[in-house]
């Protein structure tokens, strides 16, 4: 497809912010390291966190005494809140360092999971959990925009990097959470676990990404105020970004966790009969695959083309969500298909991620992923619901069906998606 001269124009403009605000700070080596590390690490945390839901769901249902229309609805409003709140985050940047605000995002995700084990209803249990999604919702845009400026040149390989060990943090967690379960009850899991996120968030409070050498120090409020709104109105304006958002919200699993987190081990324990035990370690095979697709396919993208890597692998997260929701109990055929899944289905978020940077300037960055996380992730509530409410009247092998026909939405998306200059490393 030929482009445009309004696209040519805005592909030039990208194409010239080739040095990041941080690169022009003179950031070392080390800097570059431990900002890479700390903000890797802590995404791993914060997938902790939520990733041990899909042990603790069980007794927590039981004792509560709600089913999985009702958790449809939990996990409804939750993400509601969650996409809001990624969106809003990005008016915080030009006042604060990004540092600062992943500290407080983890300090608050680390006080809800607290008040989710003093949960004595179905509705206090939205309530803090609602409480941990306003601290989570920062890690993505703010954590995804903080590495796309310190790694501009191989963004593909450092975000399917951050993918990768966030969804370590999601293999050991039902694992640890199910073995916590043997020995005391769900509320006191919440309680020793939550410790993990205040402690990086108070991490966060040593170390402090660099300003740009080019912002001016003495900038007001007002002016900082103008500039994101500036900032957004550029980014809503740009379709590359608008259209990778919409690869994001059409496609049912692969957000982090999602419908997989809530509802897979539901399903091999009621379905197919499975001990909590063996669904454990399945979720986790499902989420061991998750940590190494993103890094093959984030390495590919920087060599190939983003957009035909994508769709490559939205197909074939389409191929495994059908096979996926007619597997069998027989364990070698589940843990071969749950792993292959969770290969293709955790990519998406990498691959996404690298489109939004490459489509703007470093000071639109913020507003970007503010922009993408949230209007890729407000459908969330719709597929926690339908899929809720389909395996509650239909069972799971109809609920998965029909959910894997939302990735084919997202390549016949992708090819009005143009692939944006890269960044050259510096000689």
């Amino acid at each position: 497809m030929q482009q445009t001269p309004d696209e040519g124009a805005q592909a030039s403009d990208v194409a010239a912010s080739v040095t990041p605000p941080e690169a022009q700070a003179a950031v070392t080596q080390a800097e570059r390291t431990t900002i890479l590390w700390l903000t890797n690490v802590s995404h791993a945390v914060n997938h902790f966190q939520n990733g041990m839901l899909s042990v603790l769901y069980l007794p927590i249902m039981q004792e509560l005494g709600f089913g999985y229309i009702q958790l449809g609805v939990l996990q409804a409003i939750r993400s509601t809140l969650n996409s809001v709140a990624q969106g809003l985050y990005g008016f915080l940047t030009p006042f604060f360092r990004r540092t600062r605000i992943l500290a407080f995002g983890n300090i608050l995700l680390g006080v809800g999971v607290v008040l989710s084990g003093f949960a004595f209803s179905f509705w206090s249990f939205v309530g803090a959990r609602v409480f941990a999604a306003t601290g989570s919702s920062a890690q993505h845009p703010v954590g995804a925009s903080l590495l796309s400026g310190y790694y501009p040149e191989k963004r593909g390989t450092i975000l399917a990097l951050n993918t990768s060990i966030a969804s370590v943090g999601s293999f050991f967690a039902p694992l640890v959470a199910g073995f916590m379960l043997f020995y005391m009850g769900w509320r006191q899991v919440f309680f020793l676990l939550a410790g993990l996120s205040v402690a990086f968030g108070f991490v966060y409070l040593l170390f402090g990404e660099r300003k740009p050498a080019a912002e001016p120090s003495k900038q007001g409020g007002r002016s900082k105020l103008r500039e994101g709104f500036k900032n957004y109105r550029l980014v809503l304006k740009n379709r590359n970004i608008l259209l990778i958002s919409l690869v994001m919200m059409v496609g049912a699993g692969g957000r982090g966790g999602g419908v997989n987190d809530t509802y897979l081990i539901l399903h091999m324990v009621n379905d197919l009969g499975l001990t909590l035990g063996i669904a454990v370690i399945a979720k986790a095979v499902q989420q061991a695959g998750g940590i190494v697709g993103p890094l093959g396919f984030g390495w590919l993208s920087d060599r190939v083309s983003r957009t035909r890597v994508m769709q490559a692998t939205l197909l074939l997260s389409a191929v495994g969500s059908w096979l996926v929701a007619f597997a069998g109990p027989s364990l070698a055929p589940l843990f071969t298909i749950l792993a292959v899944y969770g290969a293709f289905t955790h990519s998406r978020m990498t691959l996404t991620q690298a489109l939004v940077a490459d489509s703007v300037t470093d000071e639109q960055r913020d507003a970007a992923f503010s922009i993408f996380y949230t209007i890729g992730f407000i459908s969330a509530p719709f597929w926690a619901l339908l899929t809720g409410m389909l395996m509650q009247l239909f069972g799971f092998t109809w609920a998965f069906s029909i959910l894997a026909f939302s990735y084919l939405l997202g390549v016949v998306l992708l090819f009005w998606v143009k692939d944006a200059p890269r960044v050259k490393a510096a000689a």
